[in-house]
């Protein structure tokens, strides 16, 4: 028996050194066959068997196989290469790039890069050509139309206004709430801050926001990560979804000289219609007053205000980038330049920033990179609101009276009427300067010790100060003596994030990746405002030559603290898994409640891998993934307990006095809670791509500020109470319809909606107003409403479904429609969001002619032009031209009683006049007349024609040249009478949307541009 043993054991370390001695190690490097440069991290593996490899950060491998064995090089964004092994001990590999399986990398949370096959969450990745194309020097507004599930509102045509995004509806029952999603360039976070001048509201400047600031020529893709299972690893900031900016970065080989130049034409889109049949005057006759309601004008000039006071304006901008580098370190610069003359009149706007960027690769496992860029900015705009501004005395102008001429032989505004301020005057003497400097930098570091493991630490800064004059002279009706103000605003966000990343193969058909990572985040705002009143020295523009100051300072402070895991698995790159957590810490909320986590799952399953698919002619890929998730949201500072201000001193005594606002000192953060499901299907080789996507969110714990008792010797409690759903669907489909060598066909198109309802309200609180009435209409949030829902006061009409006039307008005992009364009680008659939007586009290319068009669409959504009463008011718009005639309503009178009414047609004649139209109850006041009207629109958002010129044209210098014009908001289309119903009266910042007509009006722009590359 021991002999058997000994002889079986011999046998067996005869075979196993039989095997052995017929493998051997074989080693080399992988390259990219496109720039010679060698590839870290692609997988080696045997054909048939489970024994595999990796290549280093170098791309060197070695793996052990026999002889006739086959080798599978396979790395995501490459054509897979599949070798025999032959006598030779070294294999060297050139990868070539595969522009299909490139198309599937987006860059994702916390910067990685990751195959879209994998993702169980929708995101969209917009690339740098489709951010630049429109020459917008906000790279927001090049969004529009684009990206689904994601609205852009632009806050008008002032030179340098800035724009507000939003994806997937409101998440927040408070007014004061931030519902615009996180910013990261670079795996760093930077602000997106709109600091509306004097305060939250909004109407009197059109302020930029602060991504505004970032040069879109420096920009090579930005990710639009929508729900809670995309943003999850970014933590409370990002509750509101993520935009994830990757920047470009040069690359080894010959250096790269790139120089764009553009030049625009900007005009006013839309203006309000007037009459010119009648003049200056009150009831028919000529009088001193504001209106226009005097005489017939009978051959007498007219002259239109809006014509006059817009004016062309124009943007040019240049842009210088350098780049290149080799395997050890690359370098890219940038200098770029944009100087804006706005259509208003004495209105600018400048910037200029300047990137330096650069990696270098220290050994194999060392890699350093990091950027720094300065941005400088700044601009002058006139005064706009609600309840004056250029704007405001520019709709009230009569029609008589020419408003360029303004100016006196003493240099004294010159107006036709004491009541109202000339705008061309007003511009040019209330207005708001500022020049904001900014740096954002970064520096990072990669150590791999292994294949398979990897650490990445990255810090990085965003600091602006942006320093504020408004300026109003003396005389002008908003401030007879003068004032002005002065405003300092400082902002310093420190980010640290270190990640560890661990990436192995669990046998042939499984592979797994661990991310661990940590987050700190510190935050710190000033804001010092001096203002002075009763000017000594009129036409100073120095705070200085004032006699009566008012300062006051808001400092704040803010401190967040994460830990992170994300755990992923994929079995044969078929059936992805993924968990991922993260607890924050944040200095907002009390000590007890200030450590929060939350979770997410999601799967993806590619089920066009299954073997009766794989080569299915038709349907070539094939995905449904499935996803929930949830994120916190903390409160902003000084939200808990009670604070104290100091007050101006009087009489030499300084003073304390306690806020009116008072924090639960159990405040809890916000919680959204997100699932979503969806699919991707890409048919006839992947000619033809459909995404689809429905999600819902629910916002739970939301911090708002409630109305208490005066009694209790405050007004505001700050809490938590409230719930908001939105439910979303997306629609994407892109088609190649042609593609050949020398021609070119795409189209794509995009649908979306999203549905938000209140599920809950805080206790003993009926209702939030999210704006103020102006004058009439106003956004109100109740328990089973829509956030946007708009209330006001409609024409009364017959409810009766047995009367054959119901639904008719129920005309009163005097002849004119009914306003509902009392007033105290106000009605649901609209939503200021969509019913949904779409964007349909397509790009034909002609050898080296493209040219390429996107249509914007939007359904439903009413609009309330604020401005529009004033136009009737004074007589100007050109719906008061019916005056002085006789009419009948069409509608039913009641001549019964309110218990038992007797319907009957109207036939009473009544007079349409001045006091018709100035007469709230009878006009002004119900929503049919006072400005509310449908914000539907189709617009062609971008069109453009470029031209390659022929190499025999630019000699061997340039690389290549090419010459387009673009135009943007070109043409409209909307049941909406007045300016543009897009642009938003309270600005960037403003959660308040719908409201229009009072800012600077929206534009569209014609662009001549010139791209030359060295």
């Amino acid at each position: 028996m021991k002999k058997r043993l000994l002889f079986f054991l011999l046998s067996f370390v005869f075979l196993v050194s039989h095997v052995f001695a017929q493998q051997k190690a074989v080693t080399g490097v992988v390259i990219s066959a496109e720039d010679q440069l060698p590839i870290p991290g692609v997988s080696i593996l045997v054909k048939g068997s489970s024994n595999s490899a990796q290549s280093d950060a170098n791309g060197a491998y070695k793996i052990f196989v026999s002889p006739g064995q086959v080798l599978i090089f396979n790395f995501l964004g490459m054509k897979k290469k599949e070798i025999t092994v032959g006598n030779t001990n070294t294999i060297n590999v050139s990868l070539e790039g595969d522009s299909r399986a490139l198309g599937e990398v987006v860059v994702t949370a916390l910067g990685q890069k990751q195959n879209k096959k994998s993702l169980a969450y929708a995101v969209q990745e917009i690339k740098s050509s489709d951010l630049t194309d429109g020459n917008q020097s906000n790279a927001l507004n090049a969004l529009k139309a684009k990206a689904v599930g994601v609205q852009i509102t632009s806050s008008g045509g002032a030179a340098g206004s800035g724009s507000r995004i939003q994806i997937r509806g409101v998440n927040s029952l408070n007014p004061n709430a931030n519902n615009q999603p996180l910013f990261i360039i670079d795996g760093i976070p930077v602000s997106n801050n709109t600091d509306n001048f004097g305060g939250s509201g909004g109407d009197s400047y059109q302020n930029t926001n602060r991504f505004s600031d970032i040069n879109p020529d420096d920009i090579e893709s930005m990710t639009i990560l929508k729900g809670p299972s995309a943003s999850v690893l970014y933590g409370l900031r990002a509750a509101n979804g993520a935009v994830v900016v990757t920047t470009k970065s040069g690359k080894a080989g010959k250096a790269n000289v790139n120089y764009k130049v553009s030049y625009s034409f900007d005009d006013v889109t839309n203006t309000p219609p007037i009459q010119t049949r009648y003049g200056n005057g009150n009831n028919g006759g000529l009088t001193s007053t504001v209106n226009t309601w005097g005489p017939l004008v009978n051959g007498a000039p007219t002259y239109n205000p809006y014509d006059l006071y817009f004016k062309t304006g124009h943007q040019l901008q240049n842009s210088l980038t350098f780049s290149g580098g080799n395997e050890k370190a690359t370098y890219f610069t940038s200098i770029a330049n944009s100087e804006q003359s706005g259509v208003a009149q004495d209105s600018k706007y400048g910037k200029t920033s300047v990137r330096l960027a650069g990696t270098l690769r220290a050994s194999d496992k060392f890699k350093f990179d990091g950027s720094a860029n300065y941005i400088h900015s700044g601009g002058k705009n006139p005064r706009t609101g609600v309840g004056s501004g250029a704007i405001f005395y520019l709709m009230k102008h009569t029609n008589t009276v020419d408003p360029s001429d303004y100016l006196n032989p003493d240099g004294s505004q010159k107006v036709y009427n004491s009541a109202i301020d000339n705008p061309f005057y007003f511009s040019e003497n209330s207005f708001l300067k500022d020049d904001v400097n900014r740096i954002i930098g970064n520096l990072g570091a990669d150590y791999t010790p292994t294949n398979w493991l990897s650490f990445n630490y990255k810090v990085g800064i965003d600091n602006y100060t942006d320093f504020r004059k408004s300026y109003n002279e003396t005389g002008l009706i908003i401030s007879r003596t003068g004032s002005m103000n002065e405003q300092r605003i400082g902002y310093s966000e420190i980010n640290s994030n270190f990640i560890a990343k661990a990436t192995k193969k669990l046998g042939s058909d499984w592979n797994s990746t661990l991310l661990l990572g940590h987050a700190f985040t510190h935050i710190d705002r000033s804001s010092l405002s001096t203002t002075g009143t009763q000017s000594v020295v009129p036409n100073m523009e120095s705070i200085k030559y004032y006699t009566v100051y008012t300062s006051t300072s808001a400092p704040s402070k803010k401190n967040i603290i994460g830990v992170f895991a994300d755990l992923k698995f994929d079995y044969k790159n078929q059936l992805y898994f993924s968990l991922t957590g993260r607890n924050d810490w944040s200095s907002t909320l009390p000590a007890e409640n200030r450590s929060f986590f939350y979770p997410s799952a999601s799967v993806a399953y590619v089920f066009t891998e299954l073997p009766f698919l794989k080569d299915n002619s038709v349907l070539s890929f094939g995905k449904f993934r499935a996803s929930y998730a949830e994120v916190g949201k903390d409160a902003d500072p000084y939200q808990i307990g009670v604070y104290y201000n100091t007050l101006q001193a009087f009489n030499g005594v300084s003073g304390i006095n306690r806020s009116t606002t008072i924090g639960s000192e159990n405040l809890k953060p916000e919680r959204t809670k997100g699932i979503e499901f969806g699919g991707e299907f890409r048919f006839f080789a992947d000619r033809v791509t459909l995404d689809a996507n429905y999600a819902i969110a629910n916002s739970i714990d939301q911090i708002v500020p409630v109305p208490v008792s005066y009694a209790s010797g405050y007004d505001v409690f700050v809490t938590n109470a409230g719930e908001i759903r939105n439910n979303s669907i997306e629609l994407m489909l892109n088609a190649n319809i042609i593609n050949t060598s020398n021609f070119k066909w795409d189209v794509n198109a995009n649908w979306s909606q999203t549905k938000g309802r209140v599920l809950s309200m805080p206790p003993g609180v009926n209702e939030i107003t999210f704006n103020p009435e102006s004058p009439w209409n106003k956004q109100i949030i109740k328990a089973g409403g829509r956030p946007g829902d708009w209330y006001g006061w409609p024409l009364m009409r017959v409810n009766d479904a047995n009367s054959p006039y119901n639904g008719q307008l129920l005309i009163g005992a005097d002849g004119y429609p009914i306003v509902p009364q009392p007033l105290a009680t106000s009605y649901l008659i609209g939503n200021a969001f969509p019913d949904w939007t779409g964007g349909l586009g397509s790009s034909l290319s002609y050898k080296g002619l493209t040219f390429s068009f996107l249509f914007n669409f939007r359904k439903g959504g009413y609009v309330n032009d604020i401005s529009k009463w004033q136009r009737y008011t004074t007589g100007i718009g050109a719906e008061t031209e019916m005056r002085n005639t006789m009419v009948v309503f069409t509608g039913a009178r009641n001549t019964g009683t309110d218990a038992n009414p007797v319907y009957v047609q109207n036939d009473m004649q009544v007079p349409i006049d001045q006091s018709f139209y100035n007469n709230a109850f009878r006009y002004r006041l119900s929503a049919e007349n006072n400005g509310f009207q449908d914000g539907s629109w189709i617009r062609l958002q971008n069109v453009s024609l470029s031209y390659d010129l022929p190499k025999q044209w630019i000699g061997s210098v340039v690389k290549s040249a090419s010459f387009s014009v673009t135009a943007n908001n070109l043409w409209l289309t909307t049941p909406f009478v007045g300016f543009d119903p897009e642009s938003s009266t309270y600005g960037a910042n403003s959660n308040a949307v719908g409201y229009v007509g009072t800012g600077i009006p929206a534009t569209r722009n014609v662009y001549l541009a010139l791209n030359v590359n060295f």
